[in-house]
């Protein structure tokens, strides 16, 4: 809690917006940063994009890109945060999906724990692959902390 403090008076500071796509954290990013003063000066808003279709429907995403890529990859978050900043009109626009548990687009080469992070900011795209360990609340609490870090150090 107290690096979404951190992360919410730092954007505060800075002036900068923030608008989220989350898929496997399922709203956790946008919920802990609820909890602090500031936030409604920062956080635009949030879409939960969980399955396919919202990110097709909602989103722009293609069905043809969905089908090459699978949900869970840095193709696709890629374009949900790019694609967020004209639904959102933020100065950070970041998307993150991944595995938290089995029954995803799992393979040898992106086992469960796999999260992709992007990050669109100031026109550029930045994208970050983590991998994790632990239950899927572990993953998705993981998840969310490394995502306020990658965006704090985008914008120093």
């Amino acid at each position: 809690m107290i690096l979404a403090n951190k992360f919410i008076k730092s954007l505060k500071q800075k002036g900068l917006t923030l608008a989220l796509a989350e898929s496997m954290t399922c709203g956790l990013a946008t919920q802990k940063l609820s909890n602090f003063k500031g936030t409604s000066d920062v956080l635009k808003g949030s879409i939960i994009c969980y399955t396919p279709e919202v990110k097709m429907d909602v989103l722009g995403i293609s069905k043809s890109c969905v089908n090459q890529f699978s949900c869970e990859s840095s193709e696709i978050t890629e374009k949900l945060a790019k694609n967020l900043s004209g639904i959102i009109r933020a100065d950070i626009c970041a998307a993150i999906t991944g595995l938290a548990s089995e029954g995803g687009s799992e393979t040898k080469g992106k086992p469960v724990g796999t999260v992709f992070f992007s990050v669109y900011f100031k026109n550029k795209v930045h994208n970050l692959r983590k991998n994790y360990r632990g239950t899927p609340l572990q993953i998705r609490q993981k998840a969310c902390d490394d995502l306020y870090q990658f965006i704090l150090k985008l914008t120093k």
